[in-house]
């Protein structure tokens, strides 16, 4: 079966034993609607309330021909990256659930930013799933709690550089380009230096990170004599949305990352 459908087969079956759950746990049909509000979902009230019937044994919910303790060694024998409050080894959720990138890091084809999963995107499997191993009970700990969990960061450019999401999305860049081969991560590491030159390597064509692309580029770039001050070069103010997210610039416009 190709990953993806398996994912999605695998969330309706999970969806079916929450639905188990809720009707085990006594939370009737006009105390959902009352607790649930205009969202249509249970709030974080009614879901603590519920008594869960008994948990299937472990290997119910794990990969074909995968152990509960090679499950389990799946998430913790992660040794590169920073360490994350709750352990996510992306090897296990891509290649063996099929998960996308997006179903966790959505916004990207419309935003500059890629998020980052909250609380509820996790629970929406692991309020069932796996609910008796120590990571879900702390992530269950977070959802109980109304707090956020409090991700680390693996990459983080400096104030002056911006990577627009969006913009490489929809010039077709797939997310492996620039994060590495995440499906063969146990723990996410940079796979890219986020160097001038690793950048100019793709945006120049150079092939390979190089200093002598960022060298060459700035020696192509026209740096403006200094204007009076409080005077502003034509074209950068007011700040259009094309100048703010350098959607009108070229790929070697300083302007394209430096806004």
């Amino acid at each position: 079966m190709i990953p993806s459908y398996r994912f999605f087969v695998a969330l309706l079956a999970v969806g079916g034993l929450a639905g188990l759950a809720v009707a085990a746990g006594g939370l009737g049909t006009s105390e959902t609607i009352d607790s649930a509000g205009s969202s249509g979902l249970p709030s974080t009230e009614s879901l603590q309330a519920q008594t869960l019937p008994p948990l299937l044994p472990i290997e119910q919910y794990t990969a074909p021909g995968m152990t509960a303790a090679e499950a389990i060694e799946a998430h913790a024998a992660a040794t590169d990256g920073p360490v994350q409050p709750i352990p996510f080894n992306h090897r296990f959720h891509v290649q063996e659930i099929g998960m996308q990138c997006a179903y966790c890091h959505g916004g990207t084809e419309s935003s500059p930013v890629a998020t980052m999963p909250a609380v509820a995107t996790c629970m929406g499997c692991h309020l069932i799933v796996g609910a008796q191993l120590e990571p879900i009970q702390d992530l269950r700990g977070y959802w109980n709690s109304d707090e956020g969990i409090p991700w680390e960061r693996v990459y983080k450019l400096p104030d002056f550089v911006q990577f627009p999401h969006d913009a490489h999305i929809r010039n077709d860049l797939a997310c492996a380009e620039c994060h590495g081969a995440v499906e063969e991560m146990d723990r996410v590491s940079k796979a890219s230096s986020l160097k001038m030159g690793w950048c100019l390597a793709c945006h120049m064509g150079e092939g390979e990170e190089s200093d002598y692309a960022t060298d060459r580029l700035l020696a192509q770039q026209f740096i403006p004599p200094p204007l009076p001050e409080g005077r502003q070069p034509i074209g950068l103010y007011p700040r259009s949305i094309d100048t703010k997210y350098g959607a009108s610039r070229g790929p070697i416009d300083c302007l394209a990352c430096h806004y």
